[in-house]
């Protein structure tokens, strides 16, 4: 039975080439897309999963509320992590891991690397986590100070194929010698943590603070098995009430109940590791993490264009149904039973299925690296090897077998043999209304990810452009200044003005978009305290940046007493209610802990964005250096590019020893919506390759109607017809069906991109020529998709297809 099944099969695909093909092309096209996207999927939902104790290992957090303004940030204070051990029997192990330090210059021989993501972490980081170790011991590796751990993908850059164990790296300008006590195997891509050097935090004193009011360091918390992380959360409120009060009573001069009382929060909170990636977006996160809402998006994307080749499967069956009508007929008259005819239609879509399956696995195979380029991930092609993907993989082969083939299966297996045979086809279902339903469908669909692609460029496309409120182009951002003395580096400073090709540059220890900076300031005379983004510049960072002064005055070296000075943006001067701010005084309670400094305002200057337009300009400060982080050189306009080489040999002058690091300031803020441009990439991918399966299937739909219609067009041309109005009779039914189409999309992506909109501060307004673009186009791609068959039609001889009349 199932020879003579995959007999039948096989001869009608061959008899049927342009059905045979479509359907191929159509399901090979979407379950390849589906492939790509399961693979996507399954690497986002696999962050941290590496680890062994990964479901028992939390980071904690930190809520703080001052001044109505509230954040989340992830880092917290240094005793935090082994107070915990000591203090909750639910914790096991913890460990810290410290960012600040992160770019230092590392030297072995003659090889000198400016290293990135260099961090300082205790010697139970290895405990608990489980980044796989291939030279020394885990256990001991980071005790001793000055040890270091590196990834063997660093350590070949400095040792080749040497032994790296036992090496001593020279680090920072103090050239302060580190033993290689480990190696580790190269770092997974699905982490939420990288690095190129782990170094002991042995090393560095400062993590030895008892201070419970400075937060730098990620605190991660490993509980015992079967512990309860909400004990733990609860207990945690206990450490603030027992170290952080007070010190809250020693820094700003009131009690942890009054702080709290003034509408005030300050508390931790605990995060599931494997939460990380995909459901925290907090201040100070290691690296920009991903979204859980991307992900159901592409799995809807995933669903809807294999659903999308399904339904053409079943509209191209039930359009060619008058073809294999007399077949059913004569079948049911020689005794097969309707269960027998629709195994038989089943197996036709199995075997088509099984055929697009195997072609697109050979499609996802050769398209992973593109599409890795593309999302900007590296998912491993071993992962086609996994057992779970070679289940998924058949169980999709069946799953889109047996739901292509379930209406044409049972819709061609309900013609009655007696009228058939008789040539009078009547089946038991209105398979026109559900054709056209369908088409409907793809359509909507198609048009609803149109509309929401062009949305998403355009939003894009804002964030790109937009006036921030200052002048990003032509900004190179050269960093390692910190390495220079004071003397050092304003004798560089005007170096680089002296060029002509140079028009002014600026020492700051932060430059936008990396202000990262918040600390507390208070209005004198009153307990209002205000929570203000902080960065130092000098004398030259208003113009330089070209930020525009709307009151008072620049820092100047006219005026001594500036060093007592600030200058605020107007968010912040709204913020402290200042009528008049020039020559207002607030307190800053930056320094030493217990002390405030007195400052008084001096000038107000425009507001800009400074950080993500996912975020409100928020209160702005700024304070005077001499020294910083990083200089920021603006160049005359187009000779960025012939000045770099200029900046290049001036520092090389200044600093010989030290590498040449630098950024250019409008590729750092386009470096904040990568993520989005990335998915924005693969989102206009994934629609192109949904509109393309949805014009297979009407390509093939409009090729039958047009057979079906072949006497019809050749009365009407022999009675003087046109090709253009017999093009037009053809297309107009498709035409409708679109337009409807279009009319269901509209509320639907309207819906979405307005929700999706909502998560940036400063966006685009959805106007009606989007939709408007969006329908045009869907016309235009149905018209050109039908009009080959039409035209083919129209232009047949009649003499043809009336031969027999």
């Amino acid at each position: 039975m199932i020879k003579n099944y995959l007999k039948i099969t096989l001869r009608n695909l061959v008899h049927q080439k342009l059905y045979t093909f479509l359907n191929i092309l159509g399901l090979s096209i979407g379950v390849a897309s589906c492939l790509l996207i399961l693979l996507y999927v399954y690497h986002e939902l696999s962050y941290d999963t590496i680890h062994e104790k990964a479901d028992r290992i939390y980071r904690v957090g930190l809520n703080g509320k001052i001044a109505e303004q509230e954040i989340f940030t992830t880092t917290t204070t240094p005793p935090l992590a082994f107070t915990a051990v000591e203090e909750f029997p639910e914790v096991e192990n913890a460990t810290r891991v410290y960012t600040g330090w992160e770019s230092q210059v590392i030297r072995y021989g003659e090889t000198v690397i400016s290293e990135e993501k260099v961090y300082l972490v205790d010697s139970t980081f290895l405990e608990v986590f489980s980044f796989p170790i291939i030279a020394g011991d885990p256990a001991t590796a980071l005790i001793e100070p000055n040890s270091v751990v590196i990834p063997a993908d660093v350590a070949r850059k400095y040792f080749g194929d040497e032994d790296p164990l036992g090496k001593t790296l020279l680090m920072g300008t103090e050239k302060a010698p580190h033993v290689v006590t480990g190696v580790l195997a190269p770092l997974p891509d699905n982490s939420h943590m990288h690095f190129n050097m782990l170094r002991a935090m042995s090393t560095m004193e400062y993590s030895r603070s008892q201070s419970w009011f400075n937060n730098s360091f990620f605190t991660y918390l490993l509980l015992h098995k079967g512990a309860s992380a909400e004990a733990v959360d609860t207990k945690l409120a206990g450490l603030v009430e027992k170290y952080v009060g007070p010190e809250i009573q020693q820094y700003m001069g009131v009690s942890l109940q009054d702080f709290l009382q003034q509408g005030n929060k300050y508390g931790y909170f605990l995060q599931p590791l494997l939460d990380i990636h995909l459901h925290s977006n907090l201040k100070d996160e290691m690296e920009p993490n991903g979204d859980v809402t991307y992900v159901y998006i592409f799995m809807a994307i995933g669903f809807f264009i294999i659903l999308l080749a399904c339904i053409n499967f079943m509209n191209l069956a039930t359009a060619r149904s008058a073809n294999r009508a007399k077949e059913v007929g004569v079948r049911k008259t020689l005794g097969s039973m309707r269960f027998h005819l629709i195994r038989q239609f089943l197996s036709e879509s199995v075997l088509l299925s099984l055929i697009a399956t195997m072609l697109a696995l050979v499609a996802a195979w050769l398209l992973l690296p593109p599409f890795n380029n593309l999302a900007g991930k590296e998912i491993s092609p071993n992962l086609f090897f996994q057992p779970w993907f070679l289940l998924s993989l058949l169980g999709l082969m069946l799953a889109v077998g047996m739901l292509a083939g379930s209406y044409p299966a049972f819709y061609l297996s309900s013609f009655r043999p007696v009228e058939v045979l008789k040539g009078k086809l009547k089946a038991g279902m209105k398979s026109s209304g559900i054709r056209n339903g369908l088409v409907v469908f793809q359509f909507f669909v198609s048009i609803t990810l149109i509309i929401c692609t062009l949305l998403v460029y355009e939003q894009l496309e804002y964030t790109r452009t937009k006036n921030l409120g200052f002048e990003k182009e032509n900004v190179v951002v050269v960093n390692g200044v910190w390495r220079l003395s004071e003397g050092e580096q304003e004798a560089l400073r005007q170096d680089l003005t002296s060029q002509s090709s140079i028009v002014s540059a600026s020492i700051s220890n932060n430059v936008p978009p990396g202000v990262n900076n918040t600390t507390i300031f208070r209005k004198k005379g009153t307990e209002q305290d205000i929570l203000i983004s902080t960065y130092n510049v000098d004398y030259e960072h208003l113009p330089t940046m070209k930020i525009e002064l709307r009151e008072g005055r620049n820092f100047s070296r006219d005026f001594s007493t500036d060093t007592a000075a600030v200058l605020l943006n107007e968010a912040a001067v709204r913020e402290f209610g200042f009528d008049n701010p020039l020559n207002e005084e607030i307190l800053y309670f930056g320094g030493e802990q217990g002390q405030h400094q007195n400052l008084k305002v001096v000038g107000v200057f425009k507001d800009f964005n400074y950080e993500t337009l996912r975020n409100n300009i928020r209160p702005l400060a700024l304070k005077l250096t001499t020294t910083g982080s990083s200089i920021s050189v603006r160049t005359a306009s187009g000779s960025i590019a012939t000045t770099l080489g200029t900046i290049e040999q001036i520092w090389d002058q200044h600093a010989p020893e030290e590498p040449f690091q630098y950024s250019f300031l409008d590729e750092d803020f386009d470096a904040l919506f990568r993520a989005e441009q990335r998915l924005g990439q693969v989102f206009s991918v994934f629609t192109g390759l949904a509109i393309l399966v949805a014009c297979l299937g009407l390509l093939g739909l409009a090729a039958f109607m047009a057979e079906q219609r072949t006497k019809e067009i050749g009365i009407r041309k022999v009675l003087g017809a046109s090709i253009t109005s017999v093009v037009l009779l053809l297309s107009k039914d498709f035409t409708k069906l679109v337009i409807v189409a279009f009319g269901l999309a509209i509320p639907l992506a309207y819906f979405i991109m307005h929700s999706w909109l909502k998560g940036f501060a400063f966006r685009i307004s959805i106007g009606p020529g989007i939709f408007i673009v969006a329908g045009v186009s869907a016309l235009l791609i149905a018209w050109l998709t039908v009009s080959w068959q039409s035209i083919k039609a129209a232009s047949a001889n009649p003499v043809k297809s009336l031969r027999s009349e």
